[in-house]
């Protein structure tokens, strides 16, 4: 069994986790085999499964909070480095346009 695969991210979005980036991190998310869960640290939410856009609305995660990426399975570590790379994206900080 592999180690899991741990990242802390902050959000830098001014409207925070949103509809649309929330299903930026799903697409990602789904591309590997991995289990993949996120928690936002900053209001100690429950942890909800980074492939659902749905759940990922509920950790209500705004700017400046800081969520916890954490993955198990083979390809964990790709994973959260992808998912890492979304969110250091500066194009996923900018305002989306109209």
């Amino acid at each position: 069994m592999t180690e899991p695969a741990i990242a802390n991210v902050t959000i830098k979005h001014p409207l925070g986790l949103h509809l649309r980036k929330s299903k930026d991190v799903v697409q990602v998310a789904n591309r590997y085999h991995a289990d993949i869960t996120a928690q936002n640290m900053s209001r100690e939410s429950p942890t909800v499964d980074a492939k659902s856009i749905l759940q990922l609305m509920q950790l209500q995660a705004r700017q400046g909070h800081v969520v916890r990426l954490a993955a198990t399975g083979t390809d964990a570590q790709a994973a959260i480095a992808a998912l890492e790379a979304l969110f250091e994206n500066r194009v996923y900080d900018l305002p989306d346009s109209q």
